[in-house]
C-alpha cells in the first residue's frame, strides 16, 4: 500500500452502540487516537445518520443489535446515501439472521470484546485504502458494490453443488476459484469474521471448509451475494468470458513459480484477482471504461497507462481499494494495486514474493494467451529485466516462459 502523507487531514470515525457504557468504554479505550482522528459517538441509528448529514465521515462502525434501526439497517441506510463511509460492524451478538442482513450492506466485520490494537489497525487500514483511489466520486461508487460479476455458468455450477447434501468441499472449492466474483466475495467473508473468530485466510478451500457447506449455502439461496450480475451493456473489445480465463491462467502460472511454501497460495489468489478493477470499471463505471479501453485497442498501449492519463487511477488501483475494503489480507491488496508498477525492496532477501509473482504471472498469461483469453486483446508491459535483476531471478525468464507455455498450450513466439 501507499504511504500515507504525513499533512494528512484528520480521519473521521462515527461510532454507533445503543448501550452508554460500551460507548464510554470506546471512548477511553480510543482516547490515544484523538490526535489522528476526529470521533463522534451516538447511541442510534437516528442520531448516525443526522450526524453524516451534518458532516463528512471516513467510517461508520456500528453495533448489531439496536432497538428500532438495527446495525444492518442503519448500513443500508448509509450504504444508499452515503456509499463512499467504509462500513464496519462492532457486535458480541452476531445470529445467522442478522449477518444474513449484514452481509450485503456490512464491508467488515470486528468481533467484541475487541482488542483496541485490532480495531485501531482495522480502521486506519481502511482510512488508508483512500491513497489508492483519491477521488470521492469514485469511491462513492465503489463503496456501494456488494458484489462483483460472475459467469452464470459458474453461479449455477455453485448452486447445483450446494444442492448435493454429500458434495465434496474440494469439488465446491474448485468451481469457487474458477470465478473471480465468487472468489473474492468468499475471502471477504473469512476474513471479516462475518461468521467467526477473526483470522488471515487466503486459500480458497480453506476459506470455504472454514465458512461451511451450510453457511455458503444459505448465502447462496438467501443473501444474493452471489447472484449473477451483469453490466447493462457490452464494452467493444472486452469479453468476460476471455477476462475469466485470463486471471485463471495466471493463478495457474503463479502456482508454478518458485515461491516459498508459505506464500504459494497468497499468490495464487491474488494473480486470480489481480484484474477486479476491470470488473468493477466495466460494470460500474462503463463510460469511462470504454473511452481508456478504446485508446487501448486503437493505440495498443496498456489500459493502465491509459486510465492514469485520463484520469489518475488505474484499474489495479481500483481492486485494491475495493478488495481491502472488502477486509482481504494486506498481500493481496498491495499485489493486486502494484502489479503493474512493482518496486524491489532494497533490504529483502533475493527471490520471489506476492508482488513479484503476480506482476510475472499477469504479464506471462498475456504473452500465452489461451482461446477464450484471446478474446482479452490488451495490450501489455514486457516482463522488466532490471526490476526482476534486483530480485536475483532475471535468468529465470525462460524457464518460465517455457512453463507458461505448457501450461496454456500456447508455445513461446520467437
Amino acid at each position: 500500500m501507499p504511504a500515507p502523507a504525513s499533512d494528512q487531514p484528520k480521519r473521521r470515525i462515527l461510532f454507533v452502540d445503543d448501550e452508554p457504557m460500551v460507548l464510554e468504554g470506546l471512548q477511553r479505550m480510543l482516547r490515544p487516537s484523538r490526535k489522528d482522528w476526529d470521533m463522534t459517538f451516538v447511541d442510534c441509528g437516528k442520531e448516525a445518520l443526522a450526524a453524516l448529514e451534518a458532516n463528512p465521515f471516513d467510517v461508520i462502525v456500528t453495533d448489531m443489535r439496536m432497538p428500532g434501526m438495527d446495525g444492518a439497517q442503519l448500513l443500508e441506510h448509509v450504504k444508499k446515501r452515503f456509499p463512499s463511509v467504509i462500513r464496519i460492524v462492532l457486535s458480541g451478538y452476531f445470529e445467522k439472521d442478522a449477518a444474513l442482513r449484514a452481509v450485503p450492506v456490512a464491508h467488515q466485520f470486528v468481533a467484541k470484546p475487541c482488542d483496541p490494537v485490532k480495531l485501531r489497525e482495522a480502521i486506519e487500514r481502511c482510512c488508508n485504502l483512500s491513497l489508492y483511489v483519491k477521488d470521492d466520486a469514485t469511491r462513492r461508487v465503489l463503496g456501494a458494490i456488494g458484489e462483483l460479476p460472475s459467469l452464470s455458468s459458474n453461479c449455477a455450477s455453485l448452486m447445483r453443488a450446494l444442492e448435493n447434501p454429500d458434495v465434496p468441499v474440494n469439488d465446491v472449492s474448485r468451481i469457487v476459484e474458477q470465478d473471480v466474483g465468487i472468489t473474492a466475495k468468499v475471502l471477504q467473508l473469512v476474513n471479516s469474521a462475518f461468521f467467526g473468530p477473526s483470522q488471515e485466510i487466503t486459500n480458497v478451500r480453506m476459506a470455504v471448509s472454514y465458512l461451511g457447506l451450510d453457511v455458503l449455502k444459505t448465502l447462496v439461496l438467501s443473501a444474493e451475494v452471489f447472484r449473477t450480475f451483469r453490466p447493462d451493456h457490452h464494452s467493444h473489445g472486452f469479453s468476460f468470458e476471455g477476462f475469466q480465463e485470463h486471471s485463471q491462467l495466471a493463478a495457474r502460472i503463479a502456482s508454478r513459480l518458485p515461491l516459498p511454501k508459505s506464500l504459494v497460495s497468497t499468490a495464487v489468489v491474488a494473480a486470480l484477482l489481480h484484474d477486479t478493477g476491470i470488473l468493477v470499471l466495466s460494470a460500474r463505471l462503463p463510460q469511462e471504461f470504454d473511452q481508456a479501453l478504446a485508446i487501448s485497442l486503437k493505440e495498443d498501449r496498456p489500459l493502465y497507462r491509459v486510465e492514469a492519463e485520463l484520469t489518475g487511477t488505474t484499474h489495479a488501483e481500483v481492486g485494491a481499494y475495493l478488495l481491502g475494503v472488502w477486509g482481504l489480507p494486506s498481500p493481496i491488496v498491495d499485489a493486486v494495486g502494484r502489479h503493474h508498477r512493482p518496486s524491489a525492496d532494497p533490504s529483502a532477501k533475493p527471490g520471489l514474493d506476492v508482488l513479484a509473482a503476480v506482476h510475472i504471472a499477469d504479464i506471462l498469461s498475456q504473452d500465452h494467451r489461451t482461446p477464450w483469453a484471446s478474446q482479452y486483446p490488451l495490450a501489455h508491459d514486457p516482463l522488466d529485466p532490471v526490476y526482476l535483476a534486483q530480485l536475483g531471478v532475471a535468468d529465470e525468464i525462460p524457464a518460465w516462459q517455457a512453463m507458461a507455455a505448457e501450461i496454456s498450450g500456447v508455445p513461446t513466439a520467437t
